[in-house]
């Protein structure tokens, strides 16, 4: 009888886990005065968050803090589907996006300190293909476009052609409309690991040497993709042909590159790159609701927020998604905002996770430094930020505190993701920080950060 009850009892609380929102309060490991935060600030916050949700400004959000390992906030407000007023829940489940990319920088760290493999290696010596890559340059000449912005599959049409081109007469900056005619030159000299995490590679960035190439094609076909049977072995070999989008270490440029680390990673440790991932950082760091997008138990699927454009192209690929076995190293997560403050925590934490050390405080520092001088802030940034902000290993470095595009404390490192996601660690205060949503709305994370530096009254 007794052993009825007990089976009774363990059957009802994995049902309320499954189907029933977690409380706030029962995420809260201490009182924000214990580690130097004052409430009255902090709970401030709660009001930011309700006026941008009543603005219509965002859907929903939920908002994570921690501190010296402790976390502190949490607060989930607005709704998690508007279609069907679905409220928000603090165990919702975001769509990351490039808000993944850190993930892989931390992996990156783990398998060099594995001894896999090391910064300045040619990226050749573990897929020959890379050997002999070409770079993608405007025909009769050595200069390669910052950004193309068609294939040659899916040219614009007169208009927009015409448009790029009168645009191209004011800035040689302004992306071409259309796919210009191009031939290839030699890379100067071989990409480098180090090139990859710091996305000034030339691979995938948005650039001559992806509109021309089958890979890129491949890029702008989302269905497609969801349906296709490429793993990160088929696609990187393609990759590998190129041609690069630009010379490799000359410019910043936002790319794929994650991925052929990732790829690196597969080759070096001998396992698929989320198996890697979910033994070396999802299971020490206790981020038990984070999966790939297209691996998400059925059984957690109702807690994924919707995206708020129903017609946006990703939005209803769910279903679709989990016949792919594609797991990129830079999109693709789905976490929630306790997860993501578990993995941001120990980054604040200089390697640290409940007393456990997951990666070295100098792989820590290695990945929070710029590696990249002005690189990062001299495309598509103001002069007043230049030099701001820097190029860590898959995340952005506060540099100038009083210039950057959030106030944070100096060596602070983060990335966001295209839906709204963001999070920061700050290694000098301790402090993590995870925003969740799905819509962006100008200056939040700043009105966020604001609120903090007031609410922080020691180190």
């Amino acid at each position: 009888m007794y052993k009825f009850y007990f089976l009774f009892i363990l059957l009802f609380i994995a049902l309320k886990v499954i189907s029933f929102p977690m409380n706030e309060n029962d995420l809260i490991q201490a009182k924000p005065e214990s580690i130097g935060i004052l409430s009255t600030e902090l709970n401030k916050l709660n009001e930011v968050i309700s006026k941008r949700v009543k603005n219509g400004d965002i859907p929903g959000a939920v908002v994570a803090i921690s501190r010296k390992g402790k976390r502190v906030f949490v607060s989930s407000q607005g709704l998690m589907d508007p279609k069907n007023k679905i409220p928000m829940r603090p165990d919702a489940m975001f769509i990351m996006q490039s808000s993944s990319k850190p993930v892989t920088g931390i992996a990156a760290m783990i398998a060099m300190e594995q001894g896999l493999f090391d910064l300045q290696d040619e990226v050749y010596q573990y897929i020959p293909k890379f050997k002999d890559i070409q770079v993608a340059v405007l025909k009769g000449s050595n200069v390669s476009p910052n950004y193309v912005w068609a294939t040659k599959k899916s040219q614009p049409n007169y208009f927009w052609r015409t448009l790029g081109m009168v645009m191209g007469w004011f800035s040689d900056k302004t992306p071409y409309m259309y796919v210009p005619e191009n031939s290839t030159v030699p890379a100067e000299r071989p990409v480098t690991i180090h090139d990859l995490l710091t996305h000034t590679a030339g691979v995938g960035a948005m650039g001559l040497g992806q509109a021309v190439s089958e890979w890129g094609e491949l890029q702008w076909d989302k269905r497609g993709w969801a349906e296709n049977k490429h793993t990160l072995q088929s696609y990187i070999d393609m990759v590998a042909f190129g041609p690069l989008d630009f010379q490799p270490g000359s410019r910043w440029g936002y790319s794929i590159g994650l991925d052929v680390v990732a790829r690196i990673i597969e080759i070096t440790s001998g396992q698929p790159y989320n198996e890697f991932v979910h033994e070396h950082i999802f299971e020490p760091l206790e981020m038990r609701d984070t999966y790939w997008y297209n691996s998400i138990p059925e059984e957690k699927r109702s807690r994924i927020v919707a995206l708020p454009d129903p017609d946006n192209p990703d939005a209803n690929l769910l279903e679709k998604a989990q016949q792919s076995q594609y797991y990129s190293g830079s999109i693709g997560l789905v976490s929630t905002a306790s997860d993501f403050l578990n993995f941001e925590q120990m980054r604040a934490s200089k390697g640290v996770f409940k007393g456990k050390r997951i990666l070295a405080e100098s792989s820590v520092n290695l990945m929070a430094t710029n590696h990249e001088g002005d690189l990062y802030t001299a495309l598509g940034k103001t002069k007043v930020r230049a030099g701001a902000e820097g190029m860590g290993y898959a995340v952005w470095v506060i540099l100038q505190p009083d210039l950057a595009f959030l106030p944070l404390s100096e060596g602070s490192s983060g990335w966001g993701g295209a839906f709204g996601t963001l999070s920061w660690s700050e290694p000098k205060r301790d402090l993590a920080v995870v925003i969740m949503s799905h819509g962006s709305a100008e200056g939040f994370s700043k009105e966020i950060a604001e609120i903090i530096n007031a609410a922080i009254v020691r180190r």
